[in-house]
């Protein structure tokens, strides 16, 4: 069951026979408890209907007010305010969870002399960086049963429809273009959420892409070294190559160039090539510039089952796609 909470806070004494009125006039079947503070009084009942006739004998008892959702603009007398509040709990005729249920308060106000306030229908939206547009396209509406004349929102975000072409919203027929403005958002959620699954999966394609070559590279440099594999080795290597090694944060060697690693990985003293490393699963990726991998590994593959299991560290520095300087911490 649907069950609106209203209550009116009504801040001048003399308006308080006013609005009794208003009530009375209204035909509410619900008993309505009218308390009276030092400031002010106020009006508070629960209905199984939302009560909009109130509102309309309350204008046409205040001929020179209108009610207003925001007061952002200048100081302006509250005559009176009416809150609405629905609970997320109620349920429509079918048992349904209601899809937007009420919460708002509108204030009556002196009537504003301005022209009406202008808006750009183009909305931006921010994914992470990047900006969307979207678009509030509103049509001229009636109510055919009280020939109500208002504004209708169509159901088309993406693009701007200057000719009123999409499918109508026909639940609300909004009393002002600028009203129908305010409400759009809740009524683009849908379109823009889905655009946004789109932009994260786009977005991690394009990542998976960006670090397909050189988390290849990575993974060809440490199997070419546990195969011993001297050409595969340097296949993934660029000019100016630097090789550095660091033990409890000291570097202890560093090796420049090409023929100064070949001599190393060819020596007695080499840690690199028939290790049998096997890379650990997370890995730490800061692309463009570098790759950081763990790797464990025996020290003696043929007395593995007497060892303890080894670990270190090697960051990976790229430049373009080819391995610039590599990191070996233990």
């Amino acid at each position: 069951m649907i069950e609106t909470q209203i209550s009116i806070q009504i801040n001048r004494k003399s308006d308080i026979q006013v609005v009794k009125d208003c009530i009375v006039n209204s035909k509410i079947q619900f008993p309505v408890y009218i308390c009276e503070y030092e400031g002010n009084f106020t009006a508070n009942f629960t209905s199984e209907y939302e009560e909009w006739e109130l509102d309309k004998e309350i204008l046409n008892s205040f001929p020179d007010y209108e009610f207003t959702e925001n007061l952002e603009k200048g100081r302006k007398e509250i005559r009176l305010q009416i809150f609405r509040h629905q609970s997320q709990l109620c349920t429509d005729g079918w048992g349904r969870p209601l899809e937007n249920p009420l919460n708002e308060t509108k204030y009556l106000v002196k009537k504003s002399k301005n022209k009406p306030t202008r808006y750009n229908p183009r909305i931006t939206v921010l994914f992470e960086d990047n900006e969307q547009s979207y678009y509030v396209n509103i049509v001229n509406g009636i109510n055919k049963n009280t020939n109500e004349k208002g504004f209708l929102l169509l159901n088309e975000f993406r693009n701007q429809d200057v000719n009123g072409e999409s499918e109508i919203f026909k639940d609300t027929l909004y009393k002002t273009p600028l009203e129908a403005f305010h409400f759009a958002k809740n009524k683009m959620e849908g379109v823009v959420d889905s655009d946004f699954e789109e932009y994260l999966k786009n977005k991690k394609k394009a990542i998976r892409k960006k670090q397909r070559i050189p988390r290849k590279r990575v993974r060809d440099f440490i199997n070419s070294c546990n195969r011993n594999d001297l050409d595969d080795i340097f296949e993934n290597l660029g000019e100016n190559f630097i090789f550095e090694k660091k033990v409890k944060r000291k570097t202890e060697t560093e090796i420049n160039g090409f023929e100064e690693f070949k001599k190393y990985i060819k020596s007695k003293d080499q840690e690199l090539c028939s290790m049998g490393f096997k890379i650990r699963s997370s890995w730490n990726i800061d692309l463009p510039f570098s790759i950081t991998i763990g790797v464990k590994y025996f020290p003696d593959e043929a007395k593995k089952d007497n060892m303890t299991l080894q670990y270190r560290q090697f960051i990976f520095e790229f430049k373009g796609e080819k391995i610039i300087r590599i990191t070996e911490k233990k």
